[in-house]
Parts: C-alpha cells; sequence; structure tokens
C-alpha cells in the first residue's frame, strides 16, 4: 500500500514539474523568474505559463502561424514565396493528395489550484483525396466519401460536395507551405485538414 501510494505522489509531482517550451515564461507566484529556478522563495516550485494559443483560420497571413522552432528567417523565406498554382488554375489540384489533421495544443483545469493540464496531440492522417479532372472525387476520410466538386472563388477553387456530413469542402492552396501542407480543405466554418502530394 505504501508503495502504490509513493508512486502516485510521485506520478503527481512530475505532473507538476515546469515544462520547457520556447514559447511562455516561468512564474513565482505572480513574479516571473529565469527558467533556471527550481525553487520559489516560499519554497514552492515555479510554474511554467504557456503563451496563448489564438486559433487561425486556413487562410491567415499573421505570424501566428509559424510552426515551433521555426526561426525567423525561415518565417521571411516562407512569407517570400510565391503561390504555387494560380488562382483560376484548376489543373493543380487534379490527383491524389494525403490529408491529415493539424495537431494542436491546449490546457485544462487540472483539479490542483493553479496548475492545469497540458494536452498535445500531434494530429493524425486521415486517408488519400483524389481530385478529377471530370468534376468527381474520392475522399478516404470517415470511411470514404465520393460525390462531385464544383468551382469556387479564387482563394478556394475547388468546393467538394460531401453528401455524407452535408457539407462543402473548400479547397486552396497554401504557398507558404506552413508545416509542410500544399493544400487546405475547409468546411468555412471550425474544421479543416492539410493536404500534400
Amino acid at each position: 500500500m505504501q508503495k502504490k501510494i509513493a508512486f502516485a505522489f510521485f506520478s503527481l509531482s512530475l505532473i507538476m514539474l515546469p515544462v520547457v517550451a520556447s514559447a511562455g515564461r516561468t512564474m513565482c507566484g505572480k513574479e516571473e523568474v529565469s527558467r533556471s529556478v527550481r525553487r520559489c522563495p516560499d519554497g514552492s516550485i515555479p510554474v511554467f505559463v504557456a503563451d496563448e494559443v489564438k486559433p487561425s483560420t486556413p487562410d491567415q497571413t499573421s505570424q501566428d502561424t509559424a510552426l515551433p522552432g521555426q526561426g525567423r528567417e525561415q518565417q521571411r523565406t516562407a512569407e517570400a514565396k510565391p503561390a504555387d498554382p494560380k488562382p483560376a488554375d484548376v489543373s493543380f489540384y487534379y490527383g491524389v493528395w494525403r490529408t491529415r489533421i493539424p495537431g494542436a495544443v491546449w490546457t485544462s483545469p487540472s483539479g490542483y489550484a493553479g496548475y492545469d493540464w497540458l494536452h498535445v496531440s500531434a494530429g493524425v492522417s486521415v486517408g488519400d483525396l483524389i481530385i478529377r479532372p471530370d468534376g468527381t472525387y474520392l475522399w478516404n476520410s470517415y470511411g470514404g466519401k465520393s460525390g462531385k466538386w464544383v468551382r469556387g472563388d479564387s482563394s478556394y477553387p475547388v468546393v467538394l460536395i460531401d453528401n455524407v456530413e452535408h457539407r462543402e469542402w473548400k479547397v486552396g492552396a497554401d504557398g507558404r507551405h506552413i508545416g509542410g501542407r500544399d493544400i487546405v480543405i475547409w468546411d468555412g466554418k471550425f474544421s479543416s485538414y492539410d493536404g500534400r502530394r
């Protein structure tokens, strides 16, 4: 019994250690301290406070969409690249695309005063999307979707008509290749996928 209690206490203490990350600050109460500080003046453990994660729409072009660990020079190089296809040229979209749900990071209350749980999702592959020149598509997402696509606007030249989830998925190019993606598949509201060749 004592071993179980000791293991549980040790496990909980690991959860409360400060997280080493590139965006955030280490706090002792309301005072910011150096990341090398291991104990606060009152004897408590410093807490890492991550910067706020801001949601973005697939066509957002702000600095917030840079990848973690991506330096300023890499950001400038990515921003300087022109978009690959011309918006009106839908032939760029023909073929097979590997699609995935991008990863995410968020926090939730832990039940311990002043501490939150940190959740990290690496993303998941959702299957291939095949866009055909004859106006049809096949997407191995959610057990398989197939149907017709129509022309969209200049930002999203292809629109997939989804009769399974009753949505229209807008497909547009990502000329900056954020996270290595070539296209963005977006429902126009809150769900999006990345696609690459």
